[in-house]
């Protein structure tokens, strides 16, 4: 930026041009009377004033760059930074203005609010109080329970002098309690203020306390359920986290703690009915040096509401009869109940009671048709629960297909017979990345899938490079030996080259038209060439012809493949390692000739997170020996699978209540391993909870929050059918501590939903409890789904103390162009900023004018000088 000169309008020069004239006719006709001497100065005179006031009128400005720094350091004073970095805080800023010499300095002090100090040793008397009153004003003092960074930084932004490169030294932890740091941020970035943070020193104080405790929404009495207690700690230690009941400790386990918030599970069996308070603490273990022990912090409490038992109601096949499924489940809280096949009730009233019915691999020759379409009718309509285990006795001559109790499972049964009439041909990469291990595992897998191939069935192999070449010509399945030599021979070589396969595949089994499945294995662990390769698997598709791919590492042109499977109707496979391709060519052939069962080793591998299956570690588990061949319905949530994708574990939400399906068995023959396995309880219960009536959440949810000083109670109320419950007039008892039990009424605000707002009320001051209580349309039922809600007393943010964000105060420096930490002498670094310095010169060419016309004036009547 260099210095120069503007300019606002240029017209008063052309007024000026036309000006001259009448300045020259005039000073003509003003000769007479003047001495000669007098007329050529008075000429100048008028012609130099008029110029003056010409160019004063176009508003002439100066402008000149300048890198003089105006600096505000913003010292946060809330009770979170330790007074001697306060105090050390003035050291910096002297020493910061001895070395930068700013144009201005000042000062300010925050906490909720920021205030300017005359001088840095004001600073630290500007008043204080530790709490935030309800309303405070501007002259009331700082409450330092609060840390509003956005305050700061806008209070900042106001003491800057405007014209001079802006610098901000922020002296905080980072820790805001209150505010929108990055809104005001974001507002000094676009007005080019540079901030420098300074992290600062936090207090001394408790290291380790609980946030919070999460509790089940269901529980059952003598039930194990996992409790979340939620920790924060300053620093890596050893505490002992636990949770009472009262004075009783129910659960307790000795962690170590990581800095930050740490989630410790713990185990809780509650034995009573009913609401029941719960409290987590947290206890850090003293340091070896240390004789004394810490206090242990300030202890958060919630109440569960624990149900009775669940009722179970155990249905098992004559292969499963004597296993260890009932003793397992009773073992994990939960009522059994067994019965025989042909047992099961034959009317929805029958299952009156129960909250789960397992079948456990029942044949379906053993169940009554009536006995199908009463369990049915109990999920759909009533709220139960149904959990489907396979096993040998699954299928039997017909099986579970089309049947009423397969129209409440999230899968449906694949046939038992195999196809007849099928065509099969793989299609292989043969290029040169298939060398070595994965080509012969490639060669492996075809020579699996022809193995399960019967003699009427027709198979061949078309193996590619940049071009195809029909390896093994597609014909009956009836000399193996013959296909197997031709397998073992080819060798890798050349690129990759995926569409003439693809054309040459569709060539030959377009010609197979008297075979009712026609299908497409195509495996291949590269990129290939771009062709239109849409066009041509719709084309096969459109004739019959179906396409599973394979894709093999991560150099494996993955899009496409599964595009190719979608477009041919078929499946998709990626699999890292070649070292699967085998499984996945066996269980695909299997699911093509319509297998009932696969057995062979097949591990269990969660595909997502779920409730369900928190805290049982899958990895340690035995593979399976076995699995029966579902297919997942399109709603339904497949849990766990094979490593090949083949579902294990599907769980859906039918009508009312819920189904589930587990294509193993229950320990008998293919799970038989698990039985040694240490999750083998907790899967079998936490998996029947998962599908047992729902008796709470779905009819009635009660919520208490606090936000701001105000206290929120809201009530969800629904029917057994799912129906908003409109027209109640709900009443709550609020209970605080040192006061008397209030009843207060609840009003609604929407469908099904009732409110209470409880602003300067001691609830929001304290703990409290709030509880639904019956009458005005509010039934027992209503009042045992909503369950008791407990309010914690609020926890002033300044006493947790963090410690400094470093993370944040980094982040604010390079988001604003700043230094974190920076050298007192930083700050004054211009780093190439400069601001323009606006002087206006119009004002002084308006004096000049009139000091010019002055002396006109003055040398026309001045009495000396005499007159012609």
């Amino acid at each position: 930026m260099s210095a120069r000169l503007a300019v606002e309008a240029w017209w008063p020069l052309l007024a000026l041009a036309l000006a001259l004239p009448l300045v020259w006719l005039a000073w003509r006709r003003s000769r007479a009377g003047l001495a000669q001497g007098r007329m050529a100065p008075l000429l100048l005179l008028r012609v130099a004033a008029l110029a003056c006031v010409a160019v004063a009128l176009m508003r002439p400005t100066w402008l000149a760059p300048s890198a003089q720094v105006s600096v505000v350091y913003a010292l946060d004073v809330s009770r979170s930074v330790a007074p001697s970095f306060q105090a050390a805080a003035l050291e910096w800023m002297a020493a910061a203005d001895a070395a930068g010499r700013p144009v201005r300095s000042r000062v300010l002090a925050f906490s909720d609010r920021a205030r300017f100090a005359d001088s840095p040793g004001a600073l630290l008397r500007t008043p204080l109080t530790d709490r935030l009153g309800p309303a405070a004003g501007a002259d009331d003092p700082l409450a330092r329970s609060v840390t509003n960074l956005e305050a700061a930084l806008d209070g900042a932004w106001l003491g800057l002098e405007p014209n001079a490169v802006k610098r901000v030294v922020l002296m905080t932890d980072g820790n805001a309690t209150a505010g929108d740091t990055w809104r005001a941020v974001e507002r000094l970035r676009r007005e080019g203020v540079r901030v420098f943070t300074v992290p600062a020193l936090v207090s001394a104080g408790t290291d380790a306390w609980v946030e919070g405790l999460d509790l089940p929404a269901d529980a059952r009495r003598d039930e194990p359920v996992l409790a979340t207690v939620q920790v924060y700690s300053q620093s890596r230690q050893l505490a002992r986290v636990w949770i009472a009941r009262g004075s009783r400790d129910i659960a307790s386990q000795q962690v170590t703690l990581a800095p930050g918030l740490n989630r410790v599970a713990l185990t809780v069996k509650l034995s009573e009915a009913g609401p029941v308070p719960l409290t987590a603490r947290v206890q850090p273990r003293p340091a070896a040096t240390q004789s004394a022990a810490q206090p242990a912090a300030a202890g958060v409490t919630q109440t569960i509401t624990v149900g009775e038992r669940p009722r179970v109601l155990l249905v098992q096949g004559s292969a499963a009869a004597g296993g260890a499924l009932p003793e397992v489940l009773r073992k994990q809280g939960l009522e059994v109940a067994q019965a025989a096949p042909g047992e099961l009730p034959r009317e929805v009233a029958g299952f009156a009671g129960r909250d789960v019915v397992v079948l456990d691999d029942v044949a379906a020759r053993d169940v009554a048709p009536e006995s199908m379409t009463a369990l049915e009718t109990w999920v759909r309509e009533q709220g139960g629960g149904v959990l489907f285990v396979a096993g040998p006795n699954t299928y039997g001559e017909s099986g579970w297909r089309e049947s009423a109790l397969e129209r409440v499972l999230p899968v449906t049964f694949e046939a038992r017979e195999k196809r007849r009439d099928l065509a099969l041909l793989i299609v292989l990469d043969r290029s040169y990345s298939m060398k070595g291990r994965k080509l012969d595992l490639a060669k492996a897998a075809t020579l699996g899938a022809l193995d399960l191939l019967d003699e009427n069935h027709r198979f061949g192999v078309i193996t590619f490079d940049a071009q195809p070449d029909m390896t093994v010509p597609l014909a009956p399945v009836r000399s193996k030996r013959r296909a197997e030599d031709l397998i073992s021979r080819f060798t890798a070589s050349g690129q990759t080259n995926i569409y003439p396969a693809l054309q040459t595949a569709y060539r030959v089994l377009a010609d197979q038209k008297e075979v009712r499945s026609r299908h497409v294995i195509l495996l291949s662990d590269g990129d290939t060439q771009p062709a239109d390769f849409q066009r041509l698997v719709k084309r096969m598709a459109d004739n019959g012809i179906t396409v599973t791919t394979v894709a093999i590492g991560g150099e494996a042109d993955k899009a496409l493949l599964e595009n190719i499977s979608k477009w041919g109707n078929g499946r998709f496979y990626f699999t890292e390692s070649a070292e699967r391709v085998p499984k996945i060519f066996i269980e695909e052939t299997q699911r093509l000739v319509n297998e009932s069962f696969v057995e062979e080793p097949a591990r269990a591998v969660p595909r997502r997170q779920a409730e369900l299956l928190r805290g049982i570690d899958f990895d340690s588990a035995p593979p399976l020996k076995g699995y029966a061949s579902l297919k997942a319905r399109e709603a339904a949530e497949v849990t766990l699978s094979t490593e090949t994708g083949a579902p294990l574990l599907a769980r859906w939400q039918v009508g009312l209540g819920r189904g589930a399906v587990f294509a193993s068995d229950a320990g008998n023959r293919w799970a038989a391993d698990w039985r040694g396995w240490k999750g083998y309880g907790p899967f079998w219960s936490q998996l029947t909870r998962e599908v047992m009536r729902r008796e709470r959440a779905e009819t009635g949810r009660l919520e208490v929050t606090r936000e701001g000083g105000v206290v929120s109670v809201s009530l969800s109320a629904l029917s057994p059918d799912g129906a908003f419950r409109d027209g109640l007039t709900p009443a709550v008892r609020v209970s605080v501590l040192g006061a008397a039990p209030r009843t207060l009424r609840l009003r609604q605000a929407g469908p099904g939903r009732y409110l209470l707002r409880l602003a300067d009320d001691p609830a929001a001051a304290g703990a409290a409890r709030v509880e639904l209580l019956p009458g005005g349309g509010v039934d027992a039922g209503l009042v045992r789904a909503a369950g008791v809600r407990d309010l914690q007393p609020p926890v002033d943010a300044e006493d947790r103390l963090m410690p400094p964000d470093r993370a944040l105060l980094q982040a604010i420096a390079d988001h604003t162009g700043g230094r974190y930490a920076p050298k007192p002498a930083e700050v004054f670094d211009p780093m190439g900023d400069t601001v323009r310095l606006n002087r206006p010169l119009w004002p002084w060419l308006a004096a000049l004018g009139l000091l010019l016309w002055l002396a006109d004036l003055a040398l026309r009547r001045a009495p000396w000088g005499g007159r012609r």
